[in-house]
């Protein structure tokens, strides 16, 4: 009997390593409307993951829900994304504008808009959410640009894209 505590006070806190493994991953939709002329960006993030970062850039009792401030909350959560995305078209940089979010199951989905583009010849990309709070965070980003379609994958040392559509 006291053998058997003894393996299970030692393989508790194994088991319980390999359960614990965490993601860090963003994903992102991005669609250029040409009959609108703007750029629409969809993207998600872990609650948890946002309000970390949220908590540690900008204030420790803010809180990622639907109990929260959602005035505060979508102030804090615009300064990030300007803070941390950075959109250029025709090799201008362009500013994106914080539309709104929706809460769904794990993530929060973010609305983001960057207007008045009349052309695309080269459009580049900065995404480094969350990148400044974990280090295996991955930022993933689907395009879609004048019907051409590219999926990056942004990470620590490799944080921006460019995407060239002149011919």
């Amino acid at each position: 009997m006291k053998i058997l505590r003894l393996l299970v006070f030692f393989m508790i806190p194994l088991l319980s390593s390999f359960a614990a493994h965490k993601y860090y991953l963003t994903v992102t939709d991005l669609v250029y409307d040409e009959e609108e002329k703007t750029i629409q960006m969809i993207t998600r993030i872990f609650y948890d993951d946002l309000e970390d970062v949220l908590q540690e850039r900008y204030d420790e009792n803010i809180l990622v829900d639907q109990t929260a401030d959602q005035e505060k909350l979508d102030a804090y959560i615009t300064k990030y994304f300007k803070a941390k995305v950075v959109i250029e078209v025709n090799g201008v940089s362009m500013p994106i504008n914080y539309l709104g979010k929706e809460y769904e199951d794990d993530y929060v989905v973010c609305y983001i808009e960057v207007s008045d583009i009349e052309s695309i010849r080269d459009f580049k990309i900065e995404n480094t959410l969350l990148m400044d709070l974990f280090t295996e965070q991955k930022n993933m980003v689907h395009t879609n640009i004048l019907g051409k379609k590219k999926s990056l994958l942004l990470r620590e040392g490799n944080t921006k894209a460019l995407l060239n559509f002149s011919e």
